[in-house]
């Protein structure tokens, strides 16, 4: 039997791609051939699965294989997906609304986003009549596709192994702050900035670690962050880190102080587990999946108060019992992750019936 997962590019250092991975991991434990189905070619580690390109897809197939379509969005071609044989599984992973490029961007970029915010949705509604299951990675998203009709929905979390820090905690640290993602409106970069600008009078030697990718549509709103720098002479005190791989980004998360989400839509926030695994303690914005994914660990801000959220960050830090306590819960909600049973849970809601 057959699993093919269609996705638009597999990259190890995203969500998308780290849940694809797994997904594959356990269905070849489960006794499946696993193949990837791509719109652009592979450029990671080798894996134990076969690959294709969209394009030029050959591969024999059948009535009992199963199509998996990781969707985040318009733009992969899924007439593919939607004519081979098999049972077709939605993977639903978020869309971001366009609303956060309005002030952002540049027009014509916002104008190209609420396009396809349209689009996706109406993509949505066409897959929910082919498909014969969806995947939700955490409830916010399974709330997002409510209003659509899919057969036999599910919430199944990133399908992911974590580490955890095994060092003994430090008697004291740096007091440098940390976010991870993508250079992407929606994020809130600026909101990070800005409250680091609080921070760093209390603290003057921090340093703010902004770890993530610039995507090229989104480039005028990464001129837009260099530029909040300056209004708030922040040179030299805020670092930008391109390029990083998943384990340079683990390294730095160790060594920091604080993880610090201001994120205004997240579908799951990978990063939170990876800082709750690092060993630091994780201070986020209530927005989106993020309640859902820390599961009550760390701290939730529900306003942008910076001073407050100082404060907070503060108390939390620098008492050690407090901050033993909050490191530990997350360590607590880390294992209930590493412990979820994803060959179980997938090979029962397969034989559950889904057709």
């Amino acid at each position: 039997m057959n699993v093919f997962q269609h996705l638009d590019e597999l990259k190890d250092s995203d969500g998308v791609g780290n849940d694809a991975i797994g997904l594959a991991e356990v269905f070849i434990s489960l006794g499946y051939k696993s193949h990837f189905i791509t719109r652009l070619e592979r450029k990671g580690k080798s894996l134990t699965s076969q690959f294709h390109l969209v394009d030029s897809f050959q591969h024999p197939t059948n009535p009992d294989d199963i199509h998996i379509l990781h969707y985040g969005g318009a733009g992969y071609p899924y007439s593919l997906f939607q004519n081979l044989p098999g049972r077709k599984i939605l993977r639903f992973h978020n869309i971001t609304p366009a609303q956060f490029y309005k002030d952002t961007t540049t027009p014509d970029i916002f104008s190209a986003m609420e396009k396809f915010e349209s689009l996706s949705y109406l993509e949505i509604a066409s897959l929910s009549i082919i498909c014969d299951s969806v995947w939700c990675d955490s409830d916010f998203n399974f709330q997002t596709i409510s209003g659509y009709q899919f057969r036999n929905p599910y919430v199944v979390p990133i399908c992911k192994s974590y580490d955890r820090n095994l060092q003994n905690e430090p008697e004291s640290r740096n007091h440098s702050l940390v976010f991870v993602g993508r250079y992407s409106p929606q994020k809130k970069w600026e909101d990070f900035i800005a409250l680091f600008s609080h921070w760093v009078k209390e603290f003057p030697e921090a340093k703010c670690l902004c770890i993530g990718s610039v995507i090229g549509a989104f480039d005028g709103y990464f001129d837009k962050l260099t530029d909040v720098v300056r209004k708030f002479n922040l040179e030299g005190k805020i670092q930008f880190l391109t390029g990083k791989t998943d384990g340079e980004v683990i390294s730095i998360l160790k060594e920091s102080g604080a993880f610090v989400s201001m994120s205004e839509h997240e579908g799951f926030c990978l990063p939170i587990l990876e800082a709750f695994g690092s060993g630091i303690p994780v201070f986020a914005y209530e927005a989106g999946a993020i309640p859902g994914t820390m599961c009550g660990a760390g701290i939730l801000f529900h306003t942008k108060d910076f001073p407050s959220i100082v404060q907070e960050m503060k108390e939390n830090l620098f008492q050690k019992e407090k901050r033993t306590s909050l490191i530990s819960n997350q360590y607590k909600v880390l294992e209930s992750y590493n412990q979820f049973p994803f060959p179980e849970v997938i090979s029962g809601i397969l034989n559950s019936g889904i057709q």
